[in-house]
């Protein structure tokens, strides 16, 4: 079965903050904005261009979604439905899956690193994020979350991407 794809037009929202996360959608053509429902004439928080991928948390946590998405110009999306992320997830190995589980709830959990102030002590690093640490070198070099499926190799980068933003520096 071959993913779906839905076009948008300039304004049309793909989604909703707050709605469950039945699907994720990876950008083919076009730009996609991401907006808080607070404060909806605020510049948006990013823009997502073609190859990138969004609403992917809410499918690895089946959580609600934390921002509202729009199409900013004439666009046209991947969509990855449950079903069939939870059948790609399948052909992945157990560890594959566990590090994908772990980098998730990392990121949903765990805010953007800041710099800290001088002379401020750092807390230390709780079980999860001690855990993506010690994974961290050994997941990118080696390419481990690596499948040969599209979806997941571009959510594979992006949940290290994630979790290298929300780690304190070595």
């Amino acid at each position: 079965m071959a993913d779906q794809t839905r076009k948008y037009r300039p304004g049309m929202i793909v989604f909703r903050e707050g709605e469950s996360g039945d699907y994720a959608c990876l950008v083919k053509t076009g730009q996609v904005e991401v907006i808080k429902l607070a404060n909806p004439d605020a510049p948006p928080i990013a823009v997502i261009n073609p190859g990138m991928m969004f609403g992917e948390l809410a499918l690895l946590d089946n959580a609600p979604r934390m921002a509202t998405t729009r199409a900013k110009v004439e666009t046209e999306l991947v969509i990855v439905d449950r079903a069939r992320f939870l059948t790609k997830l399948k052909g992945l190995s157990a560890s594959q899956r566990d590090i994908f589980e772990l980098f998730a709830a990392f990121v949903r959990e765990t805010p953007v690193w800041t710099k800290p102030i001088p002379m401020e002590v750092r807390p230390p690093l709780g079980e999860k994020a001690s855990r993506v640490q010690a994974l961290m070198a050994t997941v990118t070099m080696s390419g481990l979350l690596k499948s040969g499926d599209p979806f997941l190799d571009v959510l594979g980068n992006m949940l290290v991407s994630y979790a290298k933003r929300r780690l304190p520096p070595a």
